[in-house]
């Protein structure tokens, strides 16, 4: 899949600057918050924040990191998303969004919503589509990374209707969409 993005991309992916091709068997990505103007990067255990991604593949099958946001696209096109992760046959868009950074009337952090990451997911994703580097029928998961771990799969009535609303934007685009709220991305 990722010789479609490059294709596609081909005048905007600056060489290789943005991406990166890993076949670690565990590895974390992460977004510099604001007002950095760097794009996101991976890492390799043991270090970990709960705001980054956690990538598991026990295969180690090859994994291509597209930098979307501050490389792809310039750092002031807020309506894109942070990146996107390529197998040979799979796509997977990631947006982070940190914690606010008030606090709930209980002390507590408030969490950033999943809500929050749809419009830069479905823009990426729409900009791929259109470029020709998604084939028709894929199917592309979009992770809505917001700081905490979630059941899986994503419990409640309010995740059913964030998941019907996603895919809905996507109505007459021939790819399946899925909405995954959470930060461990398990390629197995």
């Amino acid at each position: 899949m990722i010789n479609g993005v490059r294709e596609a991309f081909r005048d905007l992916m600056r060489g290789n600057a943005c991406q990166d091709a890993l076949t670690h068997s565990e590895f974390f990505i992460q977004d510099p918050p604001s007002p950095s103007e760097e794009p996101c990067f991976h890492y390799l255990p043991p270090v970990r924040s709960r705001f980054d991604l956690q990538v598991v593949n026990q295969a180690e099958r090859l994994v291509h990191l597209v930098k979307i946001d501050k490389c792809l696209y310039k750092a002031g096109d807020a309506a894109r998303c942070d990146c996107a992760l390529f197998t040979s046959n799979q796509a997977y868009f990631v947006e982070f969004k940190m914690t606010d950074t008030d606090a709930t009337s209980a002390g507590n952090e408030r969490y950033a919503r999943a809500s929050d990451c749809m419009r830069q997911l479905e823009a990426s994703i729409k900009a791929f589509v259109e470029q020709g580097a998604i084939p028709p029928g894929s199917l592309v998961i979009a992770y809505a990374c917001v700081g905490r771990t979630q059941q899986t799969p994503y419990p409640g009535a309010d995740f059913l209707k964030l998941s019907a609303s996603f895919r809905e934007r996507f109505e007459g685009i021939p790819i399946r969409p899925r909405l995954v709220v959470g930060n461990t991305l398990d390629l197995s």
